[in-house]
């Protein structure tokens, strides 16, 4: 089931905090377990991880911070988005990672073309933006802060996300 973080909604949730943003969105998606391969280049507690690793629940919030969606173009973003902002992350890593993302990670996990062009704008958007290492904040210490708030903090822009997406 997808769903899409529409402009009311954006309106309404920038109000309330994070923790019960998570709540209202994501109670009705059903996660899945998540394959090992990808587990083993995206998860935190993996000794192979690639920069722009982060835990499930962060990663949600991330989708949150950035008002996307879960469509495959949404996740491709988002996870762009983790790497890009991670400063560690070099030309090796983003090979390594669309190189998996394209040949080697299970279906519905691989990136099609427009799945490519939207990590890439994600890249892009996590290298600009204010704060760095967003992939490394303890959200829990934020749990209680508005969504308006933390993307001010934070320095998300929704606008300029959308004008990215136009394009």
């Amino acid at each position: 089931m997808a769903f899409d973080l529409d402009e009311d909604f954006q309106l309404d949730i920038v109000q309330i905090n994070l923790k019960q943003a998570h709540s209202i969105v994501f109670r009705l998606y059903d996660k899945q377990k998540i394959p090992f391969v990808i587990w083993l280049l995206e998860n935190p507690n993996s000794l192979l991880a690639l920069p722009g690793k982060i835990n499930l629940r962060h990663h949600d919030y991330i989708h949150i911070l950035l008002g996307r969606g879960i469509s495959p173009q949404d996740e491709a973003f988002v996870i762009g988005f983790t790497m890009g902002n991670d400063l560690k992350t070099n030309q090796l890593h983003l090979f390594i990672y669309k190189l998996f993302a394209k040949f080697i990670y299970p279906d519905p996990y691989k990136f099609s073309k427009l799945d490519f062009m939207n990590f890439n704008l994600g890249f892009i958007y996590g290298r600009k933006i204010k704060t760095k290492q967003i992939n490394e904040i303890d959200f829990k210490i934020y749990q209680n802060e508005n969504i308006g708030f933390l993307r001010d903090l934070f320095g998300i822009n929704t606008d300029e996300i959308k004008l990215m997406q136009e394009y």
